[in-house]
């Protein structure tokens, strides 16, 4: 058993500090106001045989009830002196903590084992509602006493597995790609990677369309691919230049198309993009969202974004991620499969399709495939 006393300001920072040290598993068994200075005491502890310490805290401590309810009562005290918007985000956060510290088991009755399982994957980067439902869901198909840690992340596993959607194939070997997403996603080297894997790993004929005459420098990246590729590139600001462009490279295998990255907030580039992408051929389109985002900005632009009528989509940049659960939150959320994940800017290394079964494991376990 470990434990770990922290001076901190809030229980907030407490949280994290214990995560940081103990892991996802630590358990706070008691928090208590410092005398005489601001700050607060909180005594963490992990025990690696699980049992014991959840079984102890399963009931809460009251040093923690009392300390949560003087919280609140502060927070409703800035009623008055602070804007909605920060009122509601430290009601919140604040919210988010009671969950934390009083664990899982009181609103789905969850054993030992399933509560470990939702704190590894609220720590993971799954959101604690989606995290609750999948630990739900799991006792129901785990036998009845079961309190096996292994068996239920395998269950869990599983039950993501299920939940999303196989990956976009396009059977017809003539085809348009398409990428679409904010700037700075890895639109362009996404596209050189493909690119690359089907002229050389595949043995097709390839074009390359970029429609990105926007962002300095982004015909001359992809001029540089195209001439080391040995792969011709047409340049399409506009939609009848896309036109031409699609029917001169209509004899390619397949035709890879650069968008311009841009705000997600910027509707007017959205309905130009949905109507670029109507150009009267059959394109995949796939949107581009990078893993070093916050989960409310991937989600966010995921919905936005809709309005391409985008097919699926690539994570990129898993190589600076430390967590995956934000994958899971978007594609739960949006109902849209994974196509492609990247990890790395090798031209064409780095890029991997995506399995329903690889992707559960990746988001559960934090670790890329």
């Amino acid at each position: 058993m470990q434990i770990k006393r922290y001076e901190v300001a809030s229980i907030n920072q407490a949280m994290a500090k214990i995560r940081a040290d103990l892991g996802p598993d630590a358990i706070i068994l008691s928090a208590t106001r410092l005398e005489g200075r601001s700050g607060i005491e909180v005594v963490a502890a992990r025990d690696d045989a699980g049992d014991t310490l959840s079984r102890q805290v399963r009931g809460g401590s009251p040093d923690v009830f009392s300390l949560f309810v003087s919280e609140m009562d502060q927070l409703k005290a800035l009623i008055s002196t602070r804007d909605m918007s920060a009122q509601l985000k430290e009601v919140k956060e604040a919210m988010d903590t009671v969950s934390d510290v009083l664990g899982i088991g009181g609103t789905v009755g969850a054993s030992p084992a399933l509560s470990r399982v939702y704190r590894r994957l609220v720590s993971n980067g799954i959101s604690k509602q989606r995290a609750a439902g999948l630990v739900k869901e799991a006792k129901q198909r785990l036998p009845e006493q079961s309190d096996d840690y292994d068996s239920a992340l395998m269950v869990v596993r599983d039950i993501i597995r299920q939940s999303i959607a196989p990956s976009y194939r396009n059977n017809g070997k003539k085809k348009v790609v398409a990428f679409v997403g904010p700037t700075g996603a890895g639109k362009t080297t996404t596209l050189a990677k493909l690119a690359a894997r089907h002229r050389f790993e595949e043995g097709l004929t390839v074009g390359i369309v970029t429609m990105d005459t926007y962002k300095v420098g982004a015909v001359a990246q992809l001029r540089k691919y195209s001439d080391i590729l040995d792969i011709p590139i047409e340049i399409a600001p506009g939609l009848t230049d896309l036109r031409k462009a699609l029917e001169k490279f209509s004899d390619r295998d397949i035709v890879f198309v650069d968008t311009p990255g841009k705000s997600r907030r910027d509707g007017e580039h959205l309905l130009r993009l949905k109507e670029s992408l109507a150009a009267g051929f059959p394109i995949e389109t796939n949107l581009v969202l990078s893993t070093t985002a916050s989960q409310e900005h991937l989600i966010d632009t995921a919905q936005r974004f809709g309005v391409t009528g985008y097919d699926s989509i690539i994570f990129t940049k898993l190589d600076e991620s430390d967590s995956f659960g934000s994958i899971y939150n978007v594609i739960d959320h949006v109902s849209k499969p994974v196509s492609y994940v990247t990890d790395g800017q090798n031209v064409p290394r780095d890029i991997s399709r995506i399995t329903p079964e690889k992707l559960a494991e990746m988001v559960v376990d934090g670790l890329v495939q």
